[in-house]
């Protein structure tokens, strides 16, 4: 794996991409591609979990797009499994069957995110960009200098080092670190969503392939079956979907109280039961609240995937939105770059090609609210339950 240089100042680049997710990885592929010199910083040196997630099929060309097509025997991925369509207990409790067969695609996609992540920044690496590993971003000043923008700090455990970059780009997700340095504010409201996920493993086959989704008294539930096998057991996850502060989700939190408002559920549970699953692992928490940024970007800088604005998992647009961002912002930066000679000061909010990109990002969260509370909306029940009045509540503010 490419290695960058760490003595003193010598350590110069067109782009630093903080955050090696799927939006900073496919943010460097793009600018990669045009030539551009990119440095992709992650700050773990491994990952021990990520949530699986579900693509839907007219989200398949993205992934063609970054890592060729599945189909193909040299771009198959471990960390990819195709669905055939959606199972939903929402509106009512009869189940509503949406199926992929009749999409363009004719199927999508579930991701196992440790697997999928590695190849997208493998693909970084192919590109062009040198990738590091156990190196986290500390602090970035802006610098007088004729050619560079950006004086950055990086750190290990034992050692700090400094970068210089025309251009930078926050890919740290959620926690957005370094529009957080920037002294840019996250914009929340009332939504405290958390999710809790608990894998399952069975010894037998399982060849269902619907995502199944199922609406709750305090929250909703989401399963899939996992990409692969672990030793000769097929793997499947589960997660619960709740405020925070509710009591259901100090519940979940334990295998207990999981396994308690489990057996409470009208579809998953007896499908679990079924097919001979039982837990494994121990269960695992994640905010899945909606948020973004006051600002998506700025002097020569920019914020793409969760560190811009980050979705709640009801709309499966997680690494979806994170690839078509990155795709955008990547081609925004280079052209940017392009028309604007080095130590000149049109890299800022006034750039048309930088204008364009926050343009697409207002809209996007604009459209994602939208859905976002409709699909809320639509389901009738327990409406006088705190988890489903506040989100009618939302329906007429919120971070807007």
């Amino acid at each position: 794996m490419p290695s960058t240089r760490h003595d003193g100042l010598d350590a110069t680049w067109d782009v630093v991409i903080v955050g090696a997710g799927p939006a900073g990885a496919a943010t460097a592929i793009t600018l990669a591609s045009f030539g551009q010199r990119v440095l992709l910083v992650e700050e773990r040196n491994s990952t021990s979990f990520k949530l699986g997630e579900s693509l839907a099929p007219a989200s398949v060309g993205l992934v063609k797009h970054f890592l060729g097509d599945p189909d193909v025997p040299e771009h198959q991925l471990p960390g990819l499994f195709r669905t055939a369509g959606n199972v939903s207990l929402w509106a009512s409790e009869q189940a509503d069957i949406a199926d992929f067969f009749f999409t363009s695609a004719g199927f999508g996609l579930c991701v196992e995110r440790l697997a999928f992540d590695e190849a997208l920044r493998s693909r970084a690496v192919a590109a062009g960009a040198t990738l590091i590993k156990g190196v986290r971003f500390q602090s970035c000043g802006r610098i007088a200098d004729h050619s560079f923008n950006w004086e950055l700090t990086l750190a290990s455990e034992t050692q700090a080092w400094r970068h210089r970059a025309r251009y930078l780009v926050d890919c740290s997700g959620r926690r957005a670190a370094v529009a957080k340095v920037l002294d840019v504010p996250t914009i929340h409201n009332d939504d405290r969503l958390f999710a809790y996920a608990q894998w399952f493993s069975c010894a037998g086959e399982d060849d269902d392939r619907y995502t199944r989704i199922e609406a709750a008294r305090q929250g909703w539930w989401y399963s899939n079956r996992l990409p692969g096998t672990e030793g000769n057991e097929t793997r499947r996850l589960v997660v619960f979907h709740s405020d925070k502060d509710l009591a259901e989700a100090r519940l979940a939190a334990s295998r207990q109280g999981f396994d308690q408002l489990l057996d409470g559920s009208t579809h998953i549970a007896p499908m679990l039961k079924a097919r001979g699953y039982h837990p494994c692992g121990t269960i695992r928490g994640a905010p899945a609240n909606s948020q973004r940024l006051r600002d998506f970007r700025g002097d020569a800088w920019m914020a793409v995937g969760d560190a811009a604005q980050a979705y709640d998992p009801l709309s499966s647009q997680g690494i979806a939105k994170a690839l078509k961002t990155a795709s955008h912002a990547g081609h925004m930066i280079h052209y940017a770059l392009t028309d604007c000679p080095r130590g000149s000061s049109g890299l800022g909010s006034r750039n048309t090609f930088v204008h364009q990109y926050d343009e697409q990002q207002r809209q996007l969260w604009q459209t994602y609210l939208s859905q976002r509370d409709y699909y809320y909306g639509i389901q009738p029940r327990w409406s006088d339950q705190p988890f489903w009045e506040r989100r009618r509540r939302s329906t007429n503010g919120g971070a807007r």
